[in-house]
């Protein structure tokens, strides 16, 4: 049924982000709701599960670090984790503090409009909800949106068409079938591999050359975990301090490309 309301904050989106403001939120004493289009929490790693899928931060670090117990408590697999992993993470962290009663799944905002008068917002949904709030908070991602190749006969094509980021919960057979993969970013160096050991055969469209680098991932052992979550305060610290505001600690080379020899460029 339709819901109607008044609330102190409206979260657009249950991912990483949601789900936290959604923690936050409850803490601060303020009421607040949540939407998601998704049938469940995850966002980014609810929709990505195309072969291959993984993060490219490290685990240890691609986690939240607001509950010192949830940190500690918390074992990952990999240096680089997978979607399922990382999805069976959020979805620890949205029954251990009973988050997803806090949102409306299945259901996309439709409009938001601010009324300075009020002052508050009020936002429509494809479910006809209709919330006021003094607070919109949109976590919806900057790769929420995906964009499909204008291509021409696209329409008439009769094979099957696949995203990436519109994966089919049930993993389509690909076995002998011909696949085309256009692009080359990191969803496409993450599944091309994986495809090529399925299909009977696979063409790559790129249109700009890219570059990989080698990811070193391994399996995590309970020591190697034991020696971070020790440093948590100091490496989380470290991390918020990065030039580069990705929040996991990135080594940072001041000097200029052209100030050494092509060797060492190389190197």
């Amino acid at each position: 049924m339709p819901a109607s309301r008044s609330v102190d904050m409206l979260v657009v989106g249950a991912g990483f982000a949601g789900l936290y403001m959604v923690h936050r939120a409850r803490g601060l004493g303020l009421d607040v709701e949540g939407v998601e289009a998704g049938d469940g929490v995850g966002g980014t790693w609810y929709w990505n599960r195309y072969p291959g899928a993984r993060c490219d931060v490290e685990s240890l670090e691609y986690s939240y670090s607001f509950d010192e117990d949830l940190q500690q408590e918390w074992e990952w697999t990999e240096r680089y984790a997978t979607q399922p992993e990382i999805l069976r993470y959020i979805e620890h962290v949205a029954d251990r503090f009973d988050l997803r009663r806090s949102f409306r799944f299945g259901t996309r905002v439709t409009t938001a409009t601010w009324s300075e008068s009020a002052p508050r917002w009020t936002v429509e949904t494809d479910a006809g909800d209709a919330y006021e709030a003094r607070f919109l908070v949109m976590a919806t991602g900057c790769l929420s949106m995906p964009i499909d190749p204008q291509i021409p006969g696209l329409e008439t094509f009769a094979g099957e068409i696949l995203h990436t980021s519109r994966w089919p919960h049930a993993e389509p057979d690909l076995v002998g079938k011909r696949v085309g993969v256009v692009g080359t970013g990191s969803s496409a160096v993450q599944s091309i591999p994986l495809i090529a050991e399925r299909a009977a055969a696979l063409t790559v469209f790129q249109r700009t050359p890219t570059y990989a680098v080698p990811a070193h991932n391994h399996s995590l052992d309970p020591e190697e975990q034991a020696a971070v979550k020790a440093r948590y305060p100091e490496l989380r610290a470290e991390a918020r301090q990065m030039a580069i505001a990705t929040g996991s600690r990135v080594p940072r080379i001041d000097a200029s490309t052209f100030e050494v020899d092509e060797q060492t460029r190389h190197q």
